[in-house]
């Protein structure tokens, strides 16, 4: 998987303990998201008047009754407040040096 043009718009957002930070998309979340659960991603965080940040996540699934599943992303650190402007883009894919 290729970096994407196509932004991960970030709707809503919760702290998991101990794992990090849960991101949950504004919309459809885009096609890149549709990689294997737990694809390991870097990503670049923008917020408004902020610079960018480098981060790590993975893709997870959440679902909350009685809505279908969605893909959402794990971050791996604590970035801070993400405002609801906020977005991720796509820099790569982690390789998985195990297989």
């Amino acid at each position: 998987m290729a970096a994407s043009d196509s932004p991960f718009v970030i709707g809503s957002s919760l702290r998991v303990p101990g794992l990090g930070v849960l991101a949950l998309p504004a919309a459809p979340p885009p096609d890149w998201l549709a990689a294997e659960l737990h694809t390991a991603l870097t990503l670049r965080l923008h917020r408004p008047a902020q610079p960018t940040l480098a981060l790590c996540a993975t893709i997870e699934e959440v679902s909350h009754a009685p809505q279908p599943p969605t893909r959402a992303l794990l971050l791996d650190a604590d970035p801070g407040e993400l405002p609801p402007d906020s977005w991720l883009s796509l820099e790569g894919v982690v390789a998985n040096e195990l297989l």
